[in-house]
């Protein structure tokens, strides 16, 4: 967000008196339709997404692994289609039509996710990543259209518009929180409650803007600009301007910096040939999945695209857009770190984070990504304040410095996560066990922190035992010939109700079983025949429950009494305060910068697809991120907080080190 304020510019020829019109006082009423649209979309992707993970984890029964690759898959997929929607926005469909069609497919997408079938899921998130390309960059692009060209207002208005995005990412996670926690069947398995919360704010997102669209079209009108948001035709005379720009006319910068401007092009196609040919060979070895190969080979065609774009322009131009390059990376990097909200933190959270009580009201799970936009509504005046009072005294702070400011507060960031994980590594939970059970690898299992003493005949756990970690632990001791009975369950009751129960004969259980399931699907169990008698279907948590209690009762006794007397190594909720905090801190000292950046930086002909490929960023930070947020439960959180302090560390040291040939880049652009 910017909230320096344009310099004012008249909108109409001076009068005849020689006094310059008044400008225009307040804002147009469509800046508060769109205010309200974006504010619900934001308040349905925002709660949605504070869900997705720990949905996955503890109504559909994923593995941390298997949840982290749908999120990295749904988290990209939402940051690339911009792309793809916006070409259709300005060449067939223009802006009106584009915001209409993503808010409807987006609102299908969220009351899709409030049903439980896998198939119906997977189709929401589809609906959801489509919707979000059309909507998300063009209602953005018609909050500027609704002034002329050197409004002063026109900065104000996109203050005003952020805020209404940071009041829905603030809301939502509160709400459909507290829906997740008190409502549905059981206690904290209300998501689809959640869920049905996100899909209202974006059918009244819809609403909003289907009433307003006739003051907004009034009001782009009257700024001039209603040709603008209506679909163009592809221009012939664009493939014509290779008229060189004033900045191609003025001689590139020598040393360090001109060396990098040279060999950055030859670096990006290097890249384009070395990242997929090293997914691709992994996958041939059975290393990885075949559909890891896709975004790296999409990412990589888009960076040599984008190095052949560099050697068409010359001298200082290049230097400049080289730069538009260079700090990509660290960008990367930063929200790589910084959106761990959604996925690894959002466990953090729900699992290893005590309630933080505060009397009127105690913060918990979700809440906690409520943070990020509490911060960011506290804090962003200070900091525009901040930028222009150090303007104005001529200490201006670069755009690569104020992003190195950036890398330095998320490497703080982690590093308060690195100190939380390691006061909740160190306290150490025991528990009677005889013996192990046959073939059990304890270090295998729950990042390697169980352990066993022979001596005492205890079962020790370092910091909290999640409950995906106690699935795990017990179905590898499961015997098979049970598993094959549970499956066998499992699909003779696909089809079962109260109108038509079906009844399922056990032909052999365990030694000490005991049915673990009452009520809901079961409507009678008769143990002396093994006999189960079910009126709906099993789900992934009644399955699990099932498919644990076929364990060795010993084991499964000492690892559910783990888990539950874990939950005293759950450390305070302010180690995740203070790391959003200083993301937030980090997030304000980079985002803002990074748009006007791109806008001083490249060369007219390019402009529009250089800021595609700026947003492009977050597609990959989200990509790569989600893709290590799959060692999450194999490696101990220490270690997993650590990889983004080191990461953010050698970053911000590298970016130090640029400093000089990156401002001799950038000629005279601050």
């Amino acid at each position: 967000m910017s909230t320096s304020t344009a310099q004012q510019l008249p909108l109409e020829p001076p009068s005849s008196d020689g006094a310059a019109p008044a400008a225009p006082k307040g804002h147009p009423k469509g800046l508060y339709v769109l205010f309200a649209t974006e504010m619900w979309e934001r308040f349905s992707y925002y709660g949605m997404r504070a869900l997705l993970v720990l949905y996955l984890l503890n109504y559909l029964q994923f593995q941390p692994a298997d949840s982290s690759s749908v999120f990295k898959w749904y988290t990209s997929l939402v940051y690339l289609t911009p792309l793809l929607g916006g070409f259709l926005a300005d060449r067939y469909l223009g802006l009106r039509a584009s915001i209409i069609m993503g808010a409807v497919l987006m609102a299908i997408g969220h009351f899709l996710m409030a049903f439980e079938p896998l198939p119906l899921f997977y189709a929401a998130l589809a609906f959801l990543i489509a919707g979000n390309g059309f909507f998300k960059p063009n209602i953005s692009t018609l909050v500027g259209k609704l002034y002329k060209q050197g409004d002063a207002r026109r900065d104000g208005a996109f203050t005003i518009f952020y805020m209404g995005i940071n009041i829905g990412a603030f809301l939502s996670p509160l709400i459909c929180g507290w829906l997740r926690r008190n409502m549905g069947p059981t206690p904290g398995m209300g998501y689809h409650w959640g869920f049905a919360a996100a899909g209202v704010g974006m059918v009244l997102s819809l609403i909003i803007f289907l009433v307003g669209q006739k003051q907004v079209l009034r009001d782009v009108a009257a700024a001039g600009n209603l040709d603008e948001i209506a679909p163009k035709k592809k221009d012939a005379t664009v493939a014509q301007a290779a008229a060189e720009e004033p900045d191609e006319q003025v001689p590139s910068t020598g040393g360090f910096g001109g060396l990098i401007a040279k060999v950055f092009p030859w670096l990006l196609f290097a890249l384009a040939v070395v990242v997929p040919v090293r997914f691709i060979t992994q996958a041939v070895a059975g290393h990885e999945p075949w559909t890891n190969v896709i975004m790296p080979t999409v990412f990589s065609a888009i960076g040599a695209w984008m190095g052949w774009t560099l050697l068409t322009i010359k001298n200082a131009a290049r230097d400049k857009s080289t730069v538009i390059f260079v700090l990509f990376t660290f960008v990367v990097l930063f929200w790589m770190a910084f959106e761990q909200a959604g996925n690894a933190l959002n466990i953090w959270a729900a699992y290893n984070t005590a309630t933080l009580d505060f009397g009127l009201f105690a913060v918990e799970g979700e809440d906690y990504q409520a943070a990020n936009a509490l911060f960011i509504v506290a804090f962003a005046p200070l900091f525009a304040m901040m930028w222009t009072g150090l303007a104005r005294r001529g200490l201006e702070i670069s755009t690569a410095a104020k992003m190195l400011a950036a890398m330095v507060l998320i490497t703080a960031s982690f590093g308060a996560m690195v100190a939380g994980a390691a006061a909740e590594n160190a306290t150490v939970t025991r528990v009677p066990l005889a013996s192990l059970p046959p073939g059990v690898q304890l270090e295998t299992l729950n990042a390697g922190r169980f352990g066993y003493e022979p001596g005492t005949q205890e079962l020790t756990v370092r910091g909290v035992l999640a409950p995906f970690a106690v699935t795990n632990a017990l179905r590898p001791t499961v015997d098979k010939t049970y598993m094959g009975q549970v499956e066998a369950l499992e699909a003779a009751a696909r089809n079962a109700s109260p109108e038509r129960p079906t009844t399922f004969q056990f032909t052999d259980l365990p030694q000490g079983y005991t049915f673990p399931l009452q009520g809901g699907a079961v409507s009678a169990w008769d143990a002396s025949s093994r006999t189960v008698t079910m009126v709906a279907g099993l789900s992934p948590l009644t399955k699990a429950q099932l498919v644990g209690a076929g364990a060795p009762p010993a084991w499964r006794e000492a690892i559910t009494s783990l888990a539950e007397k874990s939950k005293a190594a759950q450390v305070s909720g302010f180690w995740l305060l203070l790391s959003y905090l200083l993301a937030t801190f980090g997030e304000l000292c980079l985002s803002p910068v990074g748009l006007s950046m791109v806008t001083k930086l490249a060369p007219t002909r390019f402009a529009s697809l250089f800021m595609g490929v700026w947003l492009l960023s977050s597609a990959v930070a989200q990509y790569v991120g989600g893709s290590l947020g799959e060692k999450w439960g194999e490696i101990v959180p220490t270690s997993y907080f650590a990889i983004f302090v080191y990461s953010s560390l050698v970053g911000a040291v590298v970016l130090l080190i640029l400093q000089a040939p990156l401002k001799r880049l950038m000629h005279s652009v601050r």
